[in-house]
C-alpha cells in the first residue's frame, strides 16, 4: 500500500494536476501570464524555490506513510516519551536556546532512507503548473489548508516579482496593495499581525514535527530560509551587480546547508527561520507582509506536528481547526512587537540558518559584547 502511494506521488511530479483553488489578483496580474522576472533572470534560483513546494509536500507525505507503517511503533513511543520530557521542561518552546533538533530522531531509519530522494527533489527540474498543487495529494490535508498554503505561496511569489520587476516603480505601494489583496480572502489568509507564541508552542501536538522528523524539518526550514533570504536581498541590493553577487552567495550558502557528512546533515537550521531574524530590512520595511510570511511558516510547522503525532483519529479536522486559528484576525494575536522580536530572536540567528548574506559560521547564542561584531541590533530605532 505504501509503495503504491509513493508511486502515485512520484508520478504527480511529472504530470499536471488541477487544484480547485480560486486565484487572487495582485497589481502585477497583467504580467502573470508571462514568465516571472525570477524565472527570466535567475532560473536556477527559481527552480530551488519551486522545489520548496515539492519538498514540503514530500515531507508531509513521508510522515503520513511512516505513521501508517507497523514498523514505526517503536519510533512513535520514543517520540511520545521525548514530547513528555519537553512538556515538563521549563524552557520548552520553539526559538529557545536549547536545540530540540537532534538529527538522530526516533524515526531516523525512515528519514535516512528518504532524504536522498528529497535532495533529488531539491535539485530537480520542476514546472510551476505541476508543482504547486502537489499538497492536494496528501489525504489528511483538508481543502481549507490547501487553499491557505496555496494563497500564501502566491503571495510570496508576488513580493519577489514586485522587487525584481523594474516596471513596478513604487515598490512600497505595490507591496501594500499585495497585502490588501491577499487579506481580501479572509478564510484563506493568515493574519498580518504576529500570532501568540502559545499557538505554536503550547498545543497538544507541539514539537512532534521537528522532534519526530528532524531531518525533514531541517530541510524544509532551509528552503524557507532561502525564500526569506531572497526577499532581504532583493530589497536591499543597491545595484544589479550587487544583486547578482548576493544571489550567487545566497545560493551557495543554501547548497552548503544541504551537504551530508557521515550519512547525516550538519548545517541544517535547527530553528524556524523568521523575517526579523533572517531578513530584518524586509521586516522593518514591510512588517505586515513579514508577519504574514512568519505566520504561514508557523502554520506549516503546526500542520507537520499534527501529521507527525501518533494515533490522532481525525487529523483533517484538527488541521482545519489550526488553520482557522491562524486565519483568524482577532484571536491569538500578539500586540507587543518587541515581545515577538524577543521571542523569535532568542533562539539565535545561526540556529535559524544565519544571515542572508552569510558571515556567521557558529552559534551566536550567549555571545559577549566583545565577541559580537555588531553587539547592538536595532530595528526601527529600538535597541534590543
Amino acid at each position: 500500500m505504501n509503495f503504491i502511494r509513493r508511486l502515485v506521488l512520484i508520478r504527480s511530479l511529472t504530470r499536471p494536476l488541477v487544484l480547485g483553488v480560486a486565484a487572487f489578483s495582485f497589481i502585477a496580474t497583467a504580467i502573470a501570464a508571462e514568465p516571472s522576472m525570477l524565472a527570466k533572470k535567475y532560473p536556477q534560483l527559481q527552480q530551488l524555490l519551486l522545489a520548496h513546494d515539492v519538498l514540503q509536500a514530500r515531507a508531509y507525505e513521508e510522515i503520513v506513510l511512516t505513521n501508517e507503517t507497523p514498523l514505526a511503533a517503536i519510533g512513535q513511543r520514543m517520540l511520545l516519551d521525548k514530547l513528555v520530557e519537553l512538556e515538563e521542561a521549563a524552557i520548552s518552546h520553539y526559538h529557545s536556546a536549547g536545540n530540540h533538533l537532534s538529527l538522530l530522531g526516533p524515526h531516523r531509519v525512515f528519514e535516512s532512507r528518504v532524504t536522498p530522494g528529497l535532495l533529488g527533489v531539491v535539485y530537480g527540474e520542476h514546472d510551476a503548473d505541476q508543482v504547486r498543487p502537489l499538497l492536494a495529494q496528501i489525504a489528511d490535508l483538508p481543502p481549507v489548508a490547501l487553499q491557505t498554503l496555496q494563497r500564501g505561496r502566491e503571495f510570496v511569489e508576488e513580493l519577489i516579482e514586485i522587487h525584481l520587476n523594474p516596471a513596478v516603480e513604487d515598490k512600497s505601494a505595490a507591496v501594500a496593495q499585495a497585502v490588501q489583496s491577499y487579506l481580501s480572502d479572509d478564510a484563506h489568509s493568515v493574519a498580518s499581525r504576529p500570532k501568540s507564541d502559545t499557538l505554536l508552542s503550547d498545543h497538544p501536538y507541539a514539537y512532534a514535527y521537528p522532534v519526530g522528523f528532524p531531518q525533514f524539518a531541517g530541510l524544509t526550514w532551509a528552503s524557507q530560509w532561502l525564500k526569506i533570504g531572497l526577499l532581504e536581498i532583493v530589497i536591499t541590493a543597491t545595484s544589479e551587480e550587487q544583486l547578482e553577487e548576493d544571489i550567487e552567495r545566497l545560493t551557495k550558502l543554501y547548497n552548503e546547508k544541504l551537504i551530508r557528512q557521515h550519512s547525516g546533515f550538519v548545517a541544517l537550521p535547527s530553528d524556524i527561520p523568521t523575517s526579523p531574524v533572517i531578513a530584518p530590512t524586509f521586516y522593518e520595511k514591510y512588517p505586515d507582509a513579514a508577519y504574514i510570511l512568519d505566520n504561514l511558516e508557523s502554520l506549516k510547522v503546526v500542520i507537520g506536528d499534527v501529521l507527525a503525532y501518533p494515533q490522532i483519529e481525525d487529523r483533517p479536522q484538527k488541521i482545519t481547526e489550526f488553520v482557522a486559528a491562524y486565519t483568524s484576525k482577532d484571536t491569538n494575536i500578539s500586540d507587543d512587537d518587541m515581545k515577538y522580536l524577543l521571542y523569535v530572536l532568542r533562539g539565535g540567528i545561526y540556529n535559524a540558518g544565519g544571515p542572508a548574506r552569510g558571515g556567521l559560521t557558529w552559534s551566536d547564542r550567549n555571545w559577549s559584547r566583545e565577541q559580537s561584531e555588531n553587539p547592538h541590533v536595532s530595528i526601527s530605532g529600538d535597541g534590543l
